[in-house]
């Protein structure tokens, strides 16, 4: 009888952990969703400089994961495969901040768009991924989806002739 308590307790505390990393993920895409309607309701100078906060956020998020792949399980194949994309993500993001001191701002928003999504694919593609739950799955889908979508709703805001803060 104690084996079925321990057993229901562990299943317990891991939806218990799913709910927390989906909670802290969409805690998490608040900056991004904040920082693309911003321009949209104010405009004029707070619209760069939201549309700059968004790509700096949005380097540290896909640095951070980027450097997930250092977590993945090491016995899966291709892991050291896996480690050297996630190396290029974190430089990914580095770029965009590059991109973002030197005034490449559609530039960067578009590779940030990229960068999300295909992102999610790799993760996709690994054995860790596919041994995970259904929701984490279907959250981590979502939450690209979200952070790519507001990358491209900055994106519309910038090459907008009438808004465009540079103009």
């Amino acid at each position: 009888m104690s084996l079925e308590v321990s057993s229901a307790r562990k299943i317990e505390e891991k939806m218990n952990i799913n709910n927390i990393k989906s909670t802290y993920g969409y805690i998490g895409f608040i900056p991004f969703a904040f920082f693309c309607i911003i321009p949209w309701i104010f405009g004029g100078p707070i619209s760069q400089t939201a549309i700059i906060f968004q790509l700096a956020y949005g380097s540290i998020i896909i640095t951070f994961l980027g450097g997930m792949a250092w977590g993945w399980r090491d016995d899966q194949s291709k892991q050291s495969l896996n480690l050297s994309i996630g190396i290029l993500y974190s430089l990914v993001g580095c770029l965009i901040l590059l991109l973002t001191y030197f005034n490449y701002i559609l530039l960067g928003l578009l590779i940030s768009v990229l960068s999300f999504q295909s992102f999610y694919y790799f993760e996709r593609s690994t054995q860790d991924f596919k041994t995970r739950d259904d929701e984490y799955k279907k959250f981590r889908k979502m939450l690209s989806l979200l952070v790519a979508i507001s990358f491209l709703i900055s994106s519309a805001y910038w090459i907008n002739p009438y808004s465009n803060p540079l103009t």
